[in-house]
């Protein structure tokens, strides 16, 4: 017996059901890194276009689906492209479509001297295609690197749309910044 083929329009529908009466972001994550995982098997599940940078770009970022309980984007990560430490505000799960990408997750204590914070690292974890990754409230502060010359191409699903979004992002040194995302390529 075969499987049918998991689309994108598949996976949405699943999350529409999974979201619509569960609060709890740990539940919501744990539900959805299965689906995630079946979905970026199937890589022509995002269209082409979506699965590239916009010409003389690092990096991609396109809306796939908005909904008001959560939203569905493909990130391309150019060659070398990093993003420092930074935590989302919502619930999460990426999945590698193509490629390879280095998550380094941290601890975050805030309110030292100097309003800085000190991040310990707690994993550092080398994601392949069909991994997945859970990120929930108080486990979602993280780094990615693209230590490749290839991009890598990922499926990131959050409980609000990040564009706009008031977050965090920390510099090495603790220093605390304001992180607002831009708006995603596509609209």
């Amino acid at each position: 017996m075969t499987m049918a083929t998991y689309t994108l329009e598949g996976f949405i529908a699943d999350l529409d059901r999974l979201t619509r009466d569960e609060p709890s972001p740990h539940v919501i994550t744990e539900r959805v890194a299965p689906l995630l995982a079946r979905l970026v098997k199937n890589p022509v599940a995002v269209p082409a276009e979506f699965r590239r940078r916009p010409p003389g770009q690092r990096r991609g970022r396109y809306m796939l689906h908005r909904a008001p309980r959560f939203n569905v984007t493909s990130v391309i990560w150019g060659p070398g492209e990093t993003a420092g430490a930074h935590n989302h505000e919502t619930w999460g799960v990426i999945g590698v479509v193509d490629n390879e990408i280095d998550e380094t997750r941290y601890h975050v204590a805030e309110g030292l001297p100097g309003g800085k914070a000190r991040l310990a690292v707690k994993t550092v974890v080398r994601h392949t295609p069909g991994a997945v990754s859970c990120l929930v409230p108080g486990d979602e502060v993280h780094a990615m690197h693209n230590p490749t010359d290839r991009d890598t191409v990922e499926i990131h699903v959050y409980g609000r749309d990040l564009a706009g979004l008031r977050r965090k992002m920390w510099d090495a040194d603790g220093t605390e910044k304001p992180l607002i995302s831009p708006k995603y390529t596509n609209c």
